[in-house]
This record gives C-alpha cells, structure tokens and sequence, in this order.
C-alpha cells in the first residue's frame, strides 16, 4: 500500500482508495476507483475500470467502463450539463435488457422536459417498414408493413 498525501491510498489490488472523515471523526473510505482484467490473453485483452462511491454507509458501484459498455448502477439519472450550467437529467430503470437505438438519417429524435416527442424527417408517405412512424399530411402515422 502507497499513501500519496492524507486521503489518497494506492494499494496492490488494483485500487485507489479516497478517504475523508465522518462527523465522529471516523476515517471512512468515501469512494474508490478499481482496475482489473477481465481477458488476459494476449491481442485478445479487455480491462474494466470500476468507480465506488459511498451511499447509505455503504460502498456501491456507479460507473463501470467495459469494453462493450459504459455501465451506469443503481438506478440513479445520468446528468449532462453544458458549461452555462443547464442540465439534462437522463432517467432509467431496466427491468429487462433493452436498446434504443437513435440513427441519424437526416433526422433528429428529441423529447423535451415537458415530455413532448419530436421528431424531424419523417417520412411523408408508408414506408412499408412495419412499426416505423410516417407524416401522413400532419397526421401520424404507423406503417403495417
């Protein structure tokens, strides 16, 4: 184990361990970053960058980077904020696995704050794509295929 100043431990496990001090004046380990390997063969290598975070009394992971995925945990909103400070919160809760896919064909898929679905290009006439939504004259449409 290696101290670098007062709350910053690295450790031979792969970990940098942030501590701080609870109102007892307890040391407490506030969060940490882990480092491990999830494929060891060469050319074929893949790593895995854990952050933890402390909630509750407890030690809980929040951010994993895979090499598949950027993986958010337990249920809290993604925020994305611009440098004036306006923020987007990003909500989900996954009973299942799901994609969502957002493909720019000329297009753009928003939903605002307000929970209103925008969406720009679509197609003016049946696309013949079954569940693919079209503008039939201001009128949206869902083809049947």
């Amino acid at each position: 184990m290696f101290k670098v100043g007062k709350n910053i431990t690295l450790n031979t496990d792969q970990w940098i361990e942030f501590k701080g001090e609870n109102d007892a004046g307890e040391e407490i380990r506030i969060g940490s970053i882990k480092g491990s390997i999830k494929d060891n063969t060469k050319g074929a290598d893949q790593s895995v960058i854990t952050i933890i975070g402390r909630k509750d009394g407890q030690h809980k992971p929040l951010i994993t980077i895979a090499n598949n995925a950027i993986y958010f945990h337990h249920e809290v909103p993604l925020c994305l904020q611009n440098t004036g400070g306006k923020k987007t919160f990003i909500y989900g809760k996954s009973s299942t696995k799901r994609n969502i896919n957002l493909p720019d064909d000329n297009g753009e898929l928003m939903i605002n704050n307000n929970g209103k679905v925008m969406a720009s290009d679509l197609p003016t006439s049946d696309p013949n794509n079954a569940g693919q939504l079209w503008n039939d004259s201001g009128t949206v449409k869902i083809s049947a295929g």
